[in-house]
């Protein structure tokens, strides 16, 4: 056995666990000072880098990596509370846009801050530059590897 093949599952392991830890936190953070959960949040913020601010339903859930049932139910969650609209594609008619409204471009602006502070606090602080490029090296081939065996820009995942 090499070093490698030792170190190998402690890696993924301290990766796997790390990230889901920070994810649940990130998540309870976030909900209890915003009332706003991650994934709310990754829509607002994806919506309002999107061209004109909105995107067909399906290209947002690729860009969020959510499964379309899923991206369903959370956009009528944020077209309930005034913050998504649905309306028919302006590319061609046939399909549904998800599109950010003043409202939620605002409840986006008080959140965003909130979310760096925490993601500042509970990851990115504890980095220094050395650590970030090897965040960078490691992630960068694996996102391109997956995007690339995926055919087109974005991930997939399950409901």
């Amino acid at each position: 056995m090499t070093p490698a093949d030792a170190l190998a599952p402690r890696a993924w392991r301290q990766y796997f666990e790390g990230s889901r830890l920070l994810e649940n936190e990130l998540e309870h953070r976030l909900k209890a000072s915003c009332g706003l959960d991650l994934g709310d949040f990754n829509v607002l913020l994806v919506l309002a880098e999107a061209p004109d601010l909105r995107l067909r339903m399906g290209d947002l859930a690729r860009a969020l990596a959510f499964a379309p049932g899923r991206l369903t139910y959370r956009v009528g969650a944020l077209e309930r509370d005034g913050l998504v609209v649905r309306e028919p594609s302006v590319a061609d008619g046939r399909g549904t846009d998800a599109v950010l409204t003043d409202a939620g471009r605002t409840r986006l602006r008080k959140v965003r801050p909130v979310h760096a502070r925490h993601v500042e606090e509970l990851f990115l602080g504890g980095l220094d530059d050395e650590a970030l490029e090897v965040l960078l090296r490691v992630f960068g081939p694996v996102r391109a590897r997956l995007l690339e065996r995926r055919g087109d820009d974005g991930p997939r995942q399950g409901a």
